[in-house]
């Protein structure tokens, strides 16, 4: 498979002839690319002679092309460290906010975004195989040869009534076959039919007979319900984690032509955002919250009622007086902060009640004389401070170090 790697905002160059080592696509590429929209935004802008990628980052698999948009990151960063912080951003956003560690055996050998999540399924999943496969009490209602369980007698008279050797009982019964193995079931069939890594496929079809002859499920009824875990289930809570990631993340509906599209996208604003909500949780712990509601800009005098709500995207308090607010800007500003974010973070902190700082937080960027703290110009003398911080995300590959140096970045 034909493989070009770009990063947000690269050019892929459209030609009569497709040519990977230019990063040029044939026309019947483009337009497959440019078809893709996703939360009613195009992947790819058309420009002259090329498609120009936008915010969205993951992988497009057309056929016999491959796709990869890895992040833009300050420095001189490699296609493998990219793909690593990626990789660790993603498995992090998605984990429980409580979460501390991740997985290690993420292999940074494979080259697709969708190959390294699959792998750590996997590998997560193969785990659970051998510590045995959850069993549970399975309701079931049947028309049955003996008495079992209890007989349903509206359901007897009414189907039975001209067969007396056949009972209609309900029971419980011991079973493997229950949703939690139906969804790995599920992961496992369409992992099968979207990975190209031939140790993902070797992987996949050994795993596949234990789950065989288990009732098989879509992908819609798959999600439409969460399973609640608890200590008698929890060794499969790390596989169920990631399946949901991949199931929810995978696209395989759109077609181009004749052309079948699987995509796995992922909008960089709003990871960078879910991303460090969760660090700031495992560090700062429940004193945390993610986009906390009930603030808002505008009351009418009339009737009282408020208008343009305001939710930040992280919250710390800091004690019972006041919080601390983090606002999360995946953009690399080239002289200074917008002004349309600097107006936001404005609004907070004259409208949020007990707002002790702001903090504005991007990426790493190039203008290090940006960082700085600051105080918003008010005409009664008061002092309302605003904080403009940058994180390397390279440092999140030191994990435990990240974490104990990441109070040092926003202070």
């Amino acid at each position: 498979m034909d493989t070009i790697v770009i990063k947000e905002y690269d050019e892929l160059h459209i030609k009569d002839k497709r040519d990977i080592t230019k990063n040029a696509i044939s026309k019947e590429d483009a337009i497959s690319l440019q078809s893709i929209i996703m939360d009613e935004e195009p992947v790819f802008k058309w420009g002259f002679k090329k498609l120009i990628a936008q915010h969205w980052v993951g992988t497009i698999s057309l056929g016999d092309l491959n796709i990869e948009i890895l992040p833009k990151l300050y420095g001189s960063v490699s296609e493998e460290q990219l793909r690593t912080v990626l990789t660790r951003m993603i498995l992090v956003s998605h984990q429980k906010p409580s979460a501390r560690e991740i997985p290690g055996s993420t292999k940074l050998d494979k080259n697709s975004l969708i190959e390294i999540l699959i792998d750590t399924f996997l590998s997560s999943l193969e785990k659970y195989v051998q510590e045995g496969l959850r069993h549970s009490y399975k309701k079931i209602e049947k028309n049955i040869n003996r008495v079992k369980g209890t007989i349903v007698f509206n359901k007897q008279f009414s189907r039975n009534l001209l067969k007396p050797a056949k009972f209609w009982c309900r029971y419980s019964m011991f079973t493997a076959d229950n949703e939690i193995n139906q969804f790995f079931k599920l992961c496992l069939n369409t992992m099968n039919i979207v990975s190209n890594d031939p140790c993902n496929k070797r992987r996949i079809k050994y795993l596949l007979p234990t789950f065989s002859d288990f009732t098989t499920i879509n992908k819609e009824k798959a999600l439409l319900k969460d399973i609640t875990f608890n200590s008698t289930n929890q060794n499969a809570e790390e596989s169920y984690t990631y399946g949901k990631l991949f199931l929810k993340s995978i696209f395989s509906t759109l077609n181009a032509g004749n052309t079948p599209i699987n995509m796995m996208l992922f909008d960089m604003n709003a990871l960078f955002e879910l991303f460090i909500f969760r660090v700031t949780r495992i560090v700062y712990k429940n004193r945390v919250s993610y986009q906390m509601r009930g603030n808002y800009l505008l009351e009418r005098d009339s009737d009282g009622k408020k208008h343009i709500a305001l939710r930040p995207d992280i919250t710390i308090k800091v004690d019972n007086d006041s919080y601390s607010v983090i606002d999360t800007k995946w953009k690399i500003p080239k002289t200074f902060s917008k002004e349309s974010d600097v107006y936001q973070m404005n609004s907070y902190s004259t409208s949020i009640d007990k707002v002790r700082e702001i903090i504005l937080l991007y990426p790493l960027v190039y203008n290090k004389r940006m960082i700085d703290d600051y105080h918003f110009i008010d005409s009664n003398g008061i002092k309302r401070p605003l904080k403009i911080r940058t994180i390397d995300l390279m440092k999140c590959l030191e994990w435990r170090t990240f974490l104990n140096e990441f109070p040092q970045y926003i202070l």
